[in-house]
């Protein structure tokens, strides 16, 4: 009985606490998922960078466990994979990308499901093909849903103790909906050397403003959320490089900022392959900090971190954020040579 009133009370706090800054603070959370690893997250963040990476396909994966300390943690994963369809002769690239995201939150199984298709056309801007444009478009359907199954209501308390075998009171008229989204974006890359890099985008997401409710009232929108993002990789040293992050997130009146930075230490070694270490400090401004580590091996780049929140949510998070981890793997096409005894370099 203790422990399910002190869970009572953890939920309780948690809410007021949530009701009280997505009301009263400026600075506050989305309707929508976010990875503190934004710019890890390309296709969830931008249609426009689709396809805006060196090679033919990337595959991205995210996973986040959040604020594992209060009774409603959320749990959020999301996979995408895109290809570069074809590179034209004046090194305009046309690509396309596939993105799924779950998300589930509490003992009511609150969770969104979403699959969206992109589609992006880079323009190269200048003839040695180090500057692009990119125009993205994305399309989406989302389905939310929730189970009361696990729930408890305000008549199933007699006065004195809790019966669950009681009936309830509330009526539903569904649990379940679906609707059509729409995302565009533009993003403009600077590539001077695999080293020395800019990316700035901006996006806008629901311009649709779809509905959302589970009591079919049009009147309730999902409102479009207008996103900017930046990130620089700079060469500082012979083996480190410095790449500052930021990302502004805004959606009616909510709205979040993140910045921060990772150095990548490149690992001398007598090898053929090309070994990265990465480590950074981010924050959410007002909200949370978090601490990033990982490692590059050629292509394929993985990396995790771990969230301290310092919000009003302390109370039942206990500055416990969560743990996030990020993968992305990118494959370039290694072109057929015709000649007797040739070996496929992929294999070596």
């Amino acid at each position: 009985m203790m422990d399910d009133r002190r869970r009572m009370k953890n939920a309780v706090v948690f809410a007021v606490a949530l009701l009280w800054s997505m009301v009263n603070g400026q600075w506050s959370f989305a309707q929508d998922i976010h990875f503190s690893q934004f710019n890890f997250s390309p296709l969830n963040q931008n249609p426009a960078n689709t396809n805006l990476f060196d090679g033919t396909y990337r595959f991205v994966g995210n996973y986040k466990n959040q604020w594992p300390t209060v009774p409603v943690r959320f749990n959020t994963f999301s996979a995408s994979a895109e290809a570069n369809l074809a590179t034209l002769n004046n090194g305009d690239r046309v690509g396309a990308g596939l993105v799924f995201y779950y998300d589930g939150a509490g003992d009511s199984r609150f969770s969104a499901l979403n699959i969206g298709l992109s589609a992006a056309y880079a323009k190269t801007l200048d003839k040695k093909k180090k500057h692009y444009l990119s125009y993205g478009i994305q399309f989406g359907m989302t389905s939310r849903s929730f189970s009361y199954d696990k729930l408890y209501f305000d008549n199933q308390w007699n006065g004195d103790a809790f019966n669950p075998n009681t009936g309830i009171d509330e009526s539903f008229t569904r649990t379940r909906y679906s609707f059509f989204d729409l995302g565009m974006g533009l993003a403009y890359k600077w590539q001077k050397t695999e080293r020395t890099a800019l990316t700035v985008g901006f996006a806008v997401t629901h311009i649709n403003t779809p509905s959302q409710s589970f009591y079919n009232d049009n009147s309730i929108k999902l409102n479009p959320r207008f996103t900017v993002h930046a990130q620089a990789k700079v060469k500082v040293a012979k083996h480190v490089d410095i790449v500052p992050e930021a990302m502004w997130q805004m959606q009616d009146v909510k709205q979040e900022f993140l910045i921060g930075a990772h150095a990548k230490y490149y690992i001398p070694a007598k090898i053929k392959h090309t070994v990265a270490l990465n480590i950074g400090a981010y924050s959410r401004v007002i909200d949370a900090g978090w601490l990033m580590a990982g490692l590059d091996y050629d292509n394929l780049q993985f990396n995790m971190s771990y969230d301290i929140n310092f919000s009003k949510l302390t109370a039942a998070s206990r500055y416990n954020g969560g743990i996030e981890m990020s993968v992305i793997y990118i494959l370039s096409k290694v072109k057929k040579i015709d000649k007797p005894g040739a070996v496929c370099p992929s294999l070596l």
